[in-house]
């Protein structure tokens, strides 16, 4: 495995680590972004903060990190098609993060993190 994809790797581990422990910690910030029509919002970002902390150990471990990053990419896309229907509430925004350039640019940085997750899986 090339020194670029281990940077690569340990780079979206880290970054998934953190993302996923502030999930658990400071869950009333993350709820936010599940679709108001999702149901158990708080389950689902308790869920999801325990799979990005296990994507990003997996990420760290050679023998598991194809796996891992492939995971990563599933879970970057559903997280884009979250934003996209995040785009049908833009009217209402009260964040600029929900704003229609804000929700755009979510998806377009869950591309960017899904491209480096394939990057990494490919090796």
């Amino acid at each position: 495995m090339s020194l670029a994809v281990t940077v690569v790797a340990w780079v979206l581990a880290a970054f998934l680590i953190v993302v996923g422990v502030a999930h658990l910690v400071t869950p009333a910030k993350v709820e936010p972004l599940v679709p108001e029509w999702w149901p158990a919002k708080r389950a689902t970002v308790y869920a999801s903060g325990v799979a990005e902390i296990a994507i990003g150990v997996g990420l760290l471990v050679p023998a598991a990190r194809s796996w891992a990053a492939g995971v990563a990419v599933l879970m970057f896309l559903a997280y884009t098609l979250v934003h996209l229907d995040d785009l049908r509430h833009t009217s209402r925004a009260t964040r600029a993060g929900d704003t229609t350039g804000g929700v755009i640019t979510r998806g377009v940085v869950n591309q960017a993190y899904a491209g480096l997750a394939l990057f990494v899986c490919v090796g």
